[in-house]
């Protein structure tokens, strides 16, 4: 017994802990960190109520733990949802929890029915957590997310087990009582278990919601939402691995992009810059990867593609651009852009040497009057051979 009231003792401590940790996290991913930490703040406290009855009487202590108990729940069930990304039903679920609560109170201050009040309790908590397990059971992104979907279901299957075990066991009728039953101790045991091993899932699922949030923000453009560079280098290194880069390159900038900052003012040429980010992304075929590498200028490349491929595709982007609906964001004029298109080569030490031809291509199209494609022919190649008179064949040429 003495074990059982060091630990009964130390449970709420832990659960302190982990609630401390989630608030701790929740400062740089809010959600659902503040969620799981108000959860596990309630259940510490809850697993800690019973010492009150020192200081109040019976019926308030049972009821102050039962608003706790279903206090946390709710917030698990707060958390699930958010982490899931599922509608949130704050309404009904608030009406559950406060339904579940009336029900305690008729059980313990009329009925004086300590059974019917736990069994009352457990349904609404229950209730609080299958309702979001439900909604999120379809909707896991990695193998932890279906631990956590795992640890919400065992700590239902927990409860209503423990609740067989209520009907059929004798379960002492005074709360002081019940506080040394064997039904207490079994409670405590089985829930603080699954409880932890849920906190550290839930944890680490929190911890890697941050991980990706700032990989994201590292490896994306804030205006365009595009990779930018270092975030194109990691998923062209992800995808093509050992064997290297096999495909076409496509450069593409936006033709007197300067002027339009000028005329219109920096706020309507991110507008553009966005306008042409989505244009581009709309048109890309599922595996091709597109880039904002800096300023007006973006990056695609194609795997698998041959360069005539690359210029059709190039083509349809240079046309998608010059048709798009400029005065709808307040740009009075035609807004157009120009495009290089280079492959892969078998000395190629990366993409890049490719990156550097399509640039090269880029820069013909802009000395040919700009709005076209240019894709390179001939056997010179580099960022200098445009100067060394090199054939440029355009795949279209539109003037504008």
């Amino acid at each position: 017994m003495e074990a059982a009231d060091n630990f009964a003792f130390l449970l709420p401590f832990i659960l302190l802990t982990f609630g401390s940790a989630f608030l701790l996290v929740a400062r740089y991913e809010r959600r659902p960190a503040l969620s799981w930490g108000i959860g596990y703040g309630l259940a510490a406290a809850a697993f800690a109520g019973p010492s009150l009855r020192f200081w109040l009487p019976i019926p308030a202590v049972a009821l102050i733990c039962d608003a706790l108990f279903i206090g946390a729940f709710y917030f698990y069930g707060q958390a699930m949802l958010e982490h899931f990304r599922r509608p949130t039903y704050r309404l009904l679920r608030g009406g559950l929890a406060l339904a579940g609560l009336a029900a305690a109170v008729y059980a313990d201050l009329v009925a004086g029915d300590l059974e019917l009040e736990l069994l009352f309790n457990d349904f609404v908590t229950v209730l609080l957590l299958f309702v979001p397990l439900v909604l999120s059971v379809r909707h896991p992104r990695r193998w932890l997310d279906v631990v956590l979907l795992g640890l919400a279901g065992m700590v239902i299957l927990e409860t209503v087990l423990r609740n067989i075990f209520l009907l059929l066991a004798r379960v002492p009728a005074d709360m002081a009582d019940f506080a040394t039953s064997d039904y207490a101790a079994i409670m405590q045991t089985t829930a603080s278990a699954i409880s932890l091993l849920l906190a550290l899932t839930a944890l680490a699922t929190v911890a890697l919601d941050v991980l990706a949030r700032y990989r994201h923000a590292a490896e994306r453009d804030a205006l365009t939402g595009m990779l930018n560079r270092r975030g194109f280098e990691q998923a062209l290194a992800d995808r093509s691995g050992r064997g290297g880069f096999s495909g076409a390159v496509i450069v593409c900038d936006i033709d007197r992009f300067k002027q339009i900052n000028d005329a219109f003012g920096h706020p309507q040429g991110d507008k553009v810059l966005v306008a042409i980010a989505a244009i581009l992304t709309r048109y890309l075929p599922a595996q091709a990867l597109a880039a904002r590498f800096g300023g007006e200028e973006f990056v695609i490349c194609l795997p698998g593609y041959a360069l005539t491929e690359a210029g059709v595709l190039a083509d349809m982007l240079r046309l998608a651009v010059a048709s798009h609906g400029w005065p709808a964001i307040g740009i009075d004029r035609q807004v157009t852009a120009s495009f290089g298109c280079a492959v892969a080569e078998p000395g190629d030490r990366s993409v890049h040497d490719a990156i550097v031809r399509a640039d090269a291509n880029l820069y013909a199209a802009k000395t040919e009057g700009r709005n076209r494609v240019v894709s390179l022919v001939g056997a010179e190649r580099g960022a200098g051979a445009a100067g060394k008179g090199v054939s440029f064949s355009p795949v279209r040429s539109c003037s504008r």
